[in-house]
């Protein structure tokens, strides 16, 4: 009873939204560090337990397999139950994962532990996105959408670094197991912060409750969700490659420690990506003024300039060049990708939301994942220069997608949902 009047009073404050989004960056924070985390660790699990580049590459696709499974079921809890508690219980769950996954004696014992890192992790971004969605009007959402997002970043940066540097001083079970500590201390915290009733009255609903075959079913037939979640799937084959293998290729291609690979390896990447994610939100509300359907139209721009950056992984070796095409790459891609949650939000309306987030999480990680395994497999053949150039074509397909959606299917769907154009 505490708790939920901590809650209440909470709620009532006029400030409470942008606590809600501050708590969730912290949160991302933890998720991203104890999913990305390991990627660091991948010399030491060579020499420590065996794995070859294929074991390594398994090792993200079970996670990312395992989380997409499970992402639509976890989606459409969120649009039933206390989306706080969701987050909440997701949060120590994967933390207490972690921890045990730093305990891990064998090959198979640290594949099953990852299988079990996504199940609980799924759970998570589909109900804290609907939830900032609960609280913020379109007005804020790009802006709420994209701080909370920053947290993924900081995660990634900082579980890697972390990561690497514990690993050189003290094994790869330590950074593992001080993480999943970290997190089931946050949860406690966030048992006063979150908010622990069902979703608010103004985001309810007045017909009966959806079942997940027709909640589903009714998101299939927009045409426009099938280009947002494809184009998320063609834009997830690069991202999961990128921050599965570029620790790795730091340390191998550049002669980096693991603390040093496991820093440039995720800084470089995710600082300029943060930077997108602020500048991106700004941008893509502001452009949203002069219609929602526009978000679509700059996310295709975006994501066609940012494609031909990669090429610079066939062209040089140079450790300059890379990294100054990785951060405007990185900085347009993440500007790119935050256009999709709203127009979601649209074109799902109020009572589906979670589910589609859901549904859009397990193709991205499905995909992902098998980029991530594709990437093990042709490795030893072209390298990940090649595999990272290589993306630059997805990508290409990815903004045509948007351009064709753009231009004949979203304006008539938006419509449809009940938004104005």
């Amino acid at each position: 009873m505490g708790c939920i009047l901590v809650n209440h009073r909470l709620e009532n404050s006029p400030h409470y939204k942008w606590l809600l989004v501050l708590t969730l960056f912290f949160v991302s924070t933890v998720n991203y560090a104890d999913r990305t985390s390991i990627t660091a660790l991948y010399s030491l699990l060579k020499t420590d337990l065996g794995f070859t580049d294929a074991g390594l590459g398994a090792l993200g696709t079970v996670f990312l397999w395992s989380y997409a499974l499970s992402s639509p079921f976890s989606g459409f809890l969120g649009d039933k139950f206390s989306r706080g508690r969701l987050v909440l219980w997701s949060l120590a769950g994967w933390s207490l994962v972690t921890l045990l996954t730093g305990l891990a004696a064998a090959q198979w014992q640290l594949l099953g532990m990852r299988s079990a890192l996504g199940l609980v992790e799924a759970i998570y971004l589909p109900a804290a996105m609907a939830l900032v969605a609960e609280y913020h009007g379109p007005e804020t959402r790009g802006k709420a959408l994209a701080v909370m997002g920053l947290g993924n970043y900081m995660g990634m940066v900082g579980g890697a670094t972390a990561g690497g540097y514990f690993g050189e001083h003290y094994g790869w079970r330590m950074p593992l197991i001080v993480l999943g500590a970290a997190g089931l201390a946050l949860a406690a915290f966030c048992w006063f912060l979150l908010p622990a009733g069902r979703p608010r009255r103004a985001e309810r609903s007045d017909a009966a409750p959806l079942s997940f075959p027709v909640a589903a079913g009714r998101l299939f037939r927009i045409p426009s969700f099938l280009v947002l979640a494809g184009a998320g799937v063609l834009t997830a084959i690069g991202t999961w490659i990128f921050i599965n293998w570029l620790p790795l290729y730091f340390s191998e291609n550049m002669g980096m420690t693991l603390a040093s690979a496991g820093f440039f390896g995720s800084s470089v990447v995710s600082l300029s990506a943060a930077a997108g994610q602020m500048a991106g939100g700004v941008v893509s509300d502001r452009v949203a003024r002069g219609g929602p359907h526009r978000r679509m139209w700059l996310q295709a721009i975006l994501i066609l300039c940012a494609a031909p950056m990669l090429l610079t992984f066939m062209l040089t070796r140079d450790l300059t060049l890379i990294m100054a095409a990785l951060v405007v790459y990185s900085v347009l891609r993440t500007s790119a990708d935050l256009n999709i949650l709203p127009l979601l939000c649209d074109l799902a309306g109020v009572d589906k939301r979670s589910t589609a987030f859901g549904i859009t999480n397990m193709m991205n990680t499905l995909s992902g994942g098998l980029g991530v395994f594709v990437a093990g497999h042709l490795k030893s053949g072209y390298g990940l220069n090649g595999i990272f150039a290589g993306v630059a074509g997805i990508l290409a397909l990815d903004a045509a997608l948007l351009f064709t959606g753009y231009y004949l299917l979203l304006r008539k769907d938006l419509r449809s949902s009940g938004v104005i154009v």
